[in-house]
């Protein structure tokens, strides 16, 4: 070593500087070097910049750390390393087992959702998915679902690595210029370099925090429909085996049983989809809406990013959400955490109705697993729990008893047909305020059409009566004028006859007037 290198490494005669020697594994050590010397020809000891900062102890824990940072300073971009998110969840779905599906497990998933297919035909008219039919592992599910959870989440993952970043950043501006003017020029180019830094910081915390929450409902997902709407675009169905069979376990019903129910379940939702082509975009706006307006408590980040370690990736983690997410709503976020709520509520109904009416006369214990489903729903999982905190929303239908008993209503009063002809258009659906009350929604939606009715015919009467009018007529008036002469010839023939007999008169006698008035004047003489 040189005694240059000595003398930065290593000043008095001390161990080096842990803080030092990232910035050298960071940048390299010439570039490292560099920077340190300039900030000591300007009076700065970079021993004291780092302040109350703690650093790893070993120097393997350093190199791993610095590992890390190059990793992510790899990364792609964007609000969420969604690399790092994948490599996360599929660890996650890995780490408690996810054990390989055999080629009789296979068959029996597929012929189960081929059967539940076949047995919808008789109560819906919507169409069947054509996707292909799957049985998952716990990993297959995080592959195949990411695409869609990355359109749910990026909106507030957004806002939040916004936040995160900013404020790490200004961690950092005030750690490296504490009491000191303006940055030696090489310094101030790296210091420069900080906002992109910490944008990929926050996108790996975050990836974090997705990849934990993702990896965990894969441990959960009985199938690609579990949040309530399809989690793939081709119109897949599949169920996920190693959950499927913790699922069965512990009750008193036959095992074939239950998967049967599952697949039935996931075709129904599928058929839907496949049919209704507005509703998944249309929930995906909604989603997008609440998740885009989401306010984040900036003061409560930038106190957490600087009162933590910068080393530690868990502390990072949970300054992106301890407390980020403010309590007040926007009226924009209200309505569309109503809409997504209320199209949730609906789907979930739906599906239990015809998956119910569909199985009665096959499953003996269908009741209960009805119920088993519906303890399922309200209760809820650690990972989505998790992934609510994240994005703030929960995806639970909280009107899907309500909405059960709506369906069933039409049902049975109007017929399958006018029932599923309500997902025609989203102005067919039922509303919020509909599902509060099901028993009065019929009569409710006859009363509008009956005052819908009454316009339009009030309406029409007031076409019939002005349409085909010229102008100057009247009512009753053709459009020649016809009427209105037949209507006012002797008004027309006095005033023609004064005219034209004064006229003839006066100048040539020979007009109709003249005549009349010689003929009158010969026998008065």
């Amino acid at each position: 070593m040189s005694d240059n290198q000595s003398n930065v490494n290593e000043p008095g005669g001390g161990q080096p500087n842990p803080w030092e020697e990232m910035l050298r594994s960071m940048l390299g050590r010439e570039a490292g070097d560099e920077i340190i010397n300039a900030m000591r020809a300007q009076g700065i000891d970079p021993s004291e910049v780092a302040g109350n900062v703690k650093f790893p102890g070993s120097p393997m824990q350093m190199q791993s750390m610095m590992a890390q940072m190059r990793h992510l300073m790899e990364s792609s971009p964007g609000p969420i390393n969604w690399r790092m998110a994948h490599d996360i969840a599929r660890q996650r779905a890995w780490g408690e087992g996810d054990p390989e599906i055999t080629s009789a497990e296979g068959q029996r998933i597929r012929q189960a959702l081929q059967v539940g297919d076949l047995w919808l035909d008789a109560v819906t008219d919507l169409e069947p998915s054509r996707g292909d039919r799957h049985a998952w592992r716990r990993s297959n599910w995080v592959d195949n679902t990411l695409d869609t959870w990355k359109q749910m989440v990026e909106p507030v993952a957004a806002n939040a690595s916004r936040a995160l970043s900013d404020a790490l950043k200004q961690q950092m501006d005030e750690m490296t210029n504490q009491g000191v003017g303006e940055l030696p020029e090489g310094l101030s180019q790296i210091m420069g370099q900080a906002q992109p830094m910490m944008e990929k910081l926050s996108a790996a915390v975050f990836a974090g925090q997705i990849g934990e929450a993702i990896g965990g409902m894969s441990h959960e997902a009985l199938g690609s429909t579990d949040v309530g709407m399809p989690m793939c675009t081709n119109g897949t169905t599949a169920l996920v085996v190693a959950n499927v069979n913790a699922f069965a376990e512990g009750f008193n019903i036959p095992t074939d049983e239950v998967y049967q129910f599952l697949a039935l379940r996931e075709v129904a939702h599928a058929r839907l989809f496949n049919s209704v082509s507005w509703l998944r975009s249309e929930m995906l706006q909604a989603v997008q809406k609440y998740a885009a307006e989401i306010r984040i408590d900036t003061d409560a980040i930038h106190e957490a990013a600087t009162s933590i370690d910068p080393t530690d990736m868990g502390a990072l983690q949970n300054a992106m959400t301890a407390g980020a997410f403010t309590g007040e709503t926007t009226e924009a976020q209200e309505k569309a955490l109503e809409k997504l709520e209320t199209q949730l509520a609906l789907i979930e109904g739906w599906v239990e109705t015809i998956t119910f009416e569909a199985g009665r006369p096959y499953l003996p214990h269908i009741d209960q697993l009805r119920e088993l489903m519906r303890r399922r729903r309200v209760a809820g999982g650690a990972a989505e729990q998790m992934l609510a905190k994240l994005i703030g929303l929960q995806m639970r239908p909280r009107q899907a008893r309500n909405a059960a008993k709506l369906w069933e209503i039409v049902t049975a009063e109007r017929g399958r047909a006018e029932r599923d002809a309500l997902w025609q258009h989203p102005d067919f659906a039922p509303n919020a305020d509909e599902l509060q009350d099901p028993e009065a929604f019929l009569a409710g939606r006859a009363a509008a059409a009956e005052a819908d009715a009454d316009i339009d015919a009030a309406l029409e009467q007031m076409l019939e009566g002005t349409l085909g009018w010229a102008e100057g007529l009247e009512p009753g008036q053709d459009s020649e004028g016809d009427a209105r002469r037949g209507d006012t010839a002797p008004d027309d023939g006095a005033g023609s006859g004064d005219g034209s007999g004064a006229g003839s008169g006066d100048d040539s006698g020979d007009g109709s007037g003249a005549g009349d008035a010689g003929a009158d004047g010969s026998s008065d003489d």
